[in-house]
């Protein structure tokens, strides 16, 4: 009986083993996630030029895709490859979420300015005075 245990416990030791050995095989066959770290990257760089750090609630979205980028190398640093791309693909999406709501205060604020130009001219107007 004590042979069986042995046996079924060497069985389960080398299940275990290979299980671990396929792990890490396959961590470390995924490549680095460069295209999708060229993604971010200019997503975030897109984000910055349109001034999406001075509107509040793009850029607390910038922050986090700059902090999102920090972690997504550092994972790839450490052989992370598939859990970096992740990081990346949430980062881009920050970023370009920050991109348009820059863009979205841009346009607001081109709106109000035509509408108060309008209402000047308007008011000045001889006929839109009355």
């Amino acid at each position: 009986m004590r042979s069986r245990e042995r046996d079924t416990q060497m069985k389960i030791i080398g299940c275990i083993g290979a299980a671990s050995i396929a792990l890490v095989a396959a961590c470390a066959s995924t490549p680095v996630p460069a295209d999708r770290l060229a993604k971010s990257s200019a997503a975030i760089r897109s984000a910055h030029e349109v001034g999406a750090e001075r509107v509040p609630n793009a850029a607390l979205h910038l922050k986090v895709a700059n902090e999102e980028l920090g972690l997504a190398k550092r994972l790839i640093a450490d052989g992370d490859n598939r859990r970096a791309e992740y990081i990346l693909l949430r980062a881009q999406v920050d970023a370009d979420t920050a991109l348009q709501l820059a863009r979205e205060n841009q346009a607001r604020m081109d709106a109000q300015r035509t509408i108060d130009e309008v209402q000047r001219v308007k008011n000045t107007s001889p006929q839109g005075g009355s």
